[in-house]
């Protein structure tokens, strides 16, 4: 049910966004990029914690319909959301990498203040591609690596928020500046009886040109 609503949540965001571009104020249009952190969360105990890095590449839509209100749209092409831990047990130290990509699309509501925003709204994910792999390094021993499948699930929700600030370069390009936190609300990998997540923090930069 939880899915379903957040499908919904999107699809309006879509239609409110097509319907009243004639109302729009300004449209800004241009590219975007991305560093994230990601945290993997799961109900199961481990001896892993895992966290790690990406980078994300797509654009960004941005409409004010008022002084104060708006609607943000980033779509990111490329996002990746890798994870890694490390674990030394028994003379041995093991490496386990998850590599995640999605094409992520987040349609969200905008409170402006003078150059500063706020937004929240849905985000919702759709795989590109995933794989893991094992490394296994014995005390005073060569490395063996290992490549396995997990099951991960091909689309993932997530609650997007965030604040940025945008600055003026000319009368018609602009640049974005925004941090972004992505609250989980599906599953990433297909583990019966095990609830998984990836928590996701972005710092972004986008250039921004008036279209209207």
């Amino acid at each position: 049910m939880k899915n379903r609503i957040v499908t919904f949540s999107v699809f309006l965001l879509l239609i409110f966004s097509g319907a009243n571009m004639s109302f729009a104020q300004d449209v800004l249009l241009g590219p975007r990029i991305s560093g994230n952190l990601n945290i993997f969360n799961q109900q199961a105990s481990s001896n892993f914690s895992f966290s790690g890095i990406g980078v994300g590449i797509g654009g960004t839509l941005d409409i004010t319909f008022s002084k104060h209100i708006g609607l943000m749209v980033d779509l990111t092409a490329f996002d990746m959301r890798n994870v890694s831990a490390s674990n030394t047990a028994n003379n041995a130290t093991t490496d386990v990498s998850l590599t995640l990509s999605y094409l992520t699309i987040d349609p969200m509501f905008a409170l402006n203040f003078s150059g500063f925003y706020m937004v929240a709204g849905p985000s919702l994910g759709i795989k590109l591609g995933s794989s893991a792999s094992e490394t296994q390094t014995p005390a005073n021993g060569n490395p063996t690596v290992t490549t396995y499948t997990i099951k991960t699930n091909s689309i993932v929700f997530d609650i997007a928020t965030g604040v940025g600030y945008t600055f003026k370069l000319s009368p018609d390009m602009f640049m974005g500046t925004d941090f972004m936190v992505y609250i989980p609300l599906s599953n990433t990998y297909d583990l019966p009886g095990n609830s998984n997540s990836v928590l996701t923090l972005k710092l972004g930069v986008s250039l921004k040109f008036n279209i209207m």
